[in-house]
C-alpha cells in the first residue's frame, strides 16, 4: 500500500474509533452510576484518580518503544528490532512492579489517612486500590505489543481490540444493573481484568504476525541498548511530567486565588480542550511510525516532508473545528451545560488557542525524537512549561483576573513554538524559510481568513439552535475551501486528489 494512502486510512479508522468510544463511552457512564450510585461512583474514580498520575509512565514508555521498532524497522535490521522488544519486555516488567509496589503502599497509606472515604467503606476502597493496581499493572505490560502493533502501523488492530475494551465495560455497566452482589467489588475486578483481555489479545496476535515478537527466553549481556531506552524515555517523561505539573499547578493556584469555581470552569475547559485534540493528533500517530522509519533508513527528503505534514495537517484539523468553538462558545457551552459558570467561556477559548499554538510545532518534537536527539528539546520546553506557574502566582498577587494565567499559557506555548524551531534546526539542519513559508504562513492565513469569515456568518445570522447548525455547515464548506485555496501547496492538492481517487476507487471495486 503507498505510504500516504496508508496515512489517510489510518487517520480515518482513528476517527471512527473515536466516534465509536466516545459514544460507547458516555453510555457506560451513564449505566454505571446507575448501578453503583454516587457514592461508590465517588469512591472507584477517587481511587482510579490517584492511580492515574502513575499512567503517564505507560504512555512515556509506549513512545519510546515505538520509536526504537519504528526506527530499525527503517533501516532493515529486524534482528535488533526483535533485541528492542525483548528488552523493552524486560524494562516494562520492571516498571510494573515497582510501580504496583509504590502504588500499593502509598495508596493504602492515603486510603487509611488522608482520603474522605465515607463510614464503614474504608474496607471496600482498600479492595477497589489492589484491583486499580492490578489493572495498571497490567496496562504497562501490554506496552511493548502495542508498540509493535503502532511500528507496523496495524492501527486497524488496535482500534478493535480498544472498541471492544469499551464494548466490554458497557456490557458490564449493564450487568451490573441486575447482580445482587458487591457492585462495586464486581465493577473494580472487571476494570482490572480488562487490560489483561487486551493484553491476551494483542500478545496472540503480534505473536502470530510479527516474528520479532516471539519471545525465546534468555539471558541480556548487553545492557547497552535498555541503557539508551531508558534515557531516552528518561528526557522525555521530563518533558511530559512538566507538562502534568503545569496542569495540576494552574489548578491549585485558580482554587487559592479564586476558589471551586474557577476549578469548575478550568475543568470544562480541560475537557473540551482534551476531546479536540484527540481529534487533531490521529494524524500525527499516523504520520509518526513512517517518520521514524524514514530517520532509520536515512531518507532525509522523506522524514522533512512528513515532520512538515505533522506540523500542518493536525493544526489545520484543530482549526477546522477551534475557530468556529471558539466563536460560538457562550451558546454552545448553554447549550451544554444550561448553567456555565463563571470564566468558563474564557478560559475555553485560551485553553484552544494555546493548543493550537503547540499543535503547530507538534512535529517538530517527533522529528527530534526520531533522531534520538532529546535531552535538550525536552529539558528546555519542560522547564518552560513550569515557568507559567510562578508568572501567574505573581499575577494574581497583584489582583489580575483568574484569566490571566491563561494567557501565560498561550504566551509559553508561542515561546515554545519559536524554540522548538531553533533546536530542530541544530539537531535536523530543517529548512526554515521553507518551514515558515509552507507550514506557518499558509496555516495562519487559513486561520486569518477563516476566522473574519465565520465571525461574520456568526454576526449575521439570528439567535437559535437552527442558527448554530447553519453556522456549523457553513464553517465546514469555509474552512475546505480557505484551505484549498490558502492552506495548501499545489503538490499537496495533487496528492490527496490522488488519495481521494483511490478511496473512491476502493469503494466503487468494493460495491462492484
Amino acid at each position: 500500500m503507498n505510504p500516504n494512502t496508508r496515512i489517510a486510512l489510518n487517520t480515518s479508522v482513528i476517527y471512527c474509533r473515536l466516534i465509536v468510544t466516545i459514544f460507547v463511552s458516555l453510555f457506560s457512564t451513564r449505566y454505571i452510576l446507575l448501578a453503583l450510585g454516587e457514592t461508590d461512583f465517588g469512591i472507584y474514580n477517587l481511587i482510579a484518580g490517584v492511580v492515574a498520575l502513575f499512567s503517564f509512565i505507560a504512555s512515556t514508555m509506549a513512545g519510546t518503544t515505538q520509536r526504537y521498532i519504528s526506527y530499525h524497522m527503517g533501516s532493515g535490521d529486524m534482528q535488533q528490532v526483535g533485541n528492542v522488544f525483548y528488552a523493552s519486555c524486560f524494562i516494562h516488567i520492571c516498571i510494573a512492579v515497582i510501580v504496583a509496589l509504590l502504588v500499593e503502599v502509598g495508596g493504602t497509606y492515603l486510603v487509611n489517612h488522608v482520603l474522605s472515604i465515607p463510614d464503614g467503606r474504608v474496607a471496600d476502597a482498600r479492595f477497589v486500590l489492589h484491583c486499580v493496581t492490578i489493572g495498571l499493572a497490567g496496562t504497562i505490560v501490554t506496552v511493548p505489543y502495542e508498540a509493535a502493533l503502532m511500528a507496523h502501523e496495524n492501527i486497524l488492530f488496535i482500534s478493535i481490540v480498544n472498541l471492544l475494551n469499551a464494548v466490554v465495560k458497557l456490557a458490564g455497566a449493564v450487568v451490573l444493573l441486575y447482580i445482587h452482589l458487591d457492585r462495586l467489588r464486581v465493577y473494580a475486578v472487571i476494570m482490572a481484568l480488562l487490560p489483561f483481555l487486551c493484553f491476551g489479545l494483542e500478545a496472540l496476535f503480534c505473536n502470530i504476525k510479527y516474528k520479532e515478537t516471539r519471545i525465546r527466553l534468555h539471558r541480556i549481556s548487553d545492557f547497552s541498548l535498555i541503557k539508551s531506552m531508558c534515557g531516552f524515555a528518561g528526557w522525555v517523561l521530563i518533558g511530559v511530567t512538566c507538562g502534568t505539573i503545569r496542569t495540576q499547578g494552574t489548578a491549585i493556584l485558580l482554587n487559592v486565588f479564586f476558589g471551586v469555581v474557577a476549578n469548575a470552569a478550568n475543568g470544562i475547559a480541560m475537557q473540551v480542550n482534551g476531546q479536540l485534540q484527540q481529534f487533531s493528533t490521529s494524524i500525527t500517530t499516523s504520520i509518526r511510525p513512517q517518520l521514524m522509519k524514514s530517520a532509520g533508513c536515512n531518507d532525509r527528503e522523506r522524514m522533512l516532508t512528513l515532520t512538515y505534514a505533522a506540523c500542518k495537517y493536525p493544526f489545520l484539523l484543530m482549526v477546522l473545528f477551534a475557530v468556529p468553538l471558539i466563536i460560538a462558545m457562550p451558546e454552545v457551552l448553554h447549550l451544554w451545560l444550561k448553567e456555565v459558570p463563571e470564566y468558563t467561556v474564557v478560559f475555553c477559548r485560551l485553553l484552544l488557542l494555546a493548543s493550537m499554538f503547540n499543535q503547530i510545532s507538534m512535529g517538530l518534537t517527533i522529528a527530534a525524537e526520531a533522531t534520538g536527539k532529546v535531552k535538550l528539546l525536552h529539558s528546555i520546553i519542560g522547564t518552560l512549561h513550569i515557568v507559567s506557574l510562578p508568572a501567574g502566582y505573581l499575577f494574581f498577587k497583584f489582583g489580575y483576573p483568574p484569566q490571566t494565567i491563561m494567557w501565560c499559557i498561550v504566551t509559553e506555548e508561542v515561546v515554545a513554538s519559536v524554540l522548538r524551531l531553533i533546536l530542530v534546526k541544530r539537531m535536523i539542519d530543517i529548512n526554515v524559510p521553507l518551514f515558515l513559508k509552507n507550514v506557518v504562513l499558509r496555516s495562519f492565513s487559513v486561520v486569518f481568513f477563516y476566522s473574519v469569515i465565520c465571525g461574520f456568518v456568526w454576526n449575521s445570522l439570528p439567535d437559535s439552535l437552527l442558527h448554530l447548525l447553519l453556522f456549523c455547515a457553513i464553517s465546514a464548506i469555509v474552512f475546505f475551501l480557505t484551505t484549498g485555496t490558502c492552506g495548501l501547496t499545489l503538490k499537496e492538492r495533487q496528492k490527496i486528489k490522488e488519495l481521494i481517487q483511490v478511496g473512491l476507487t476502493r469503494i466503487k471495486a468494493v460495491h462492484s
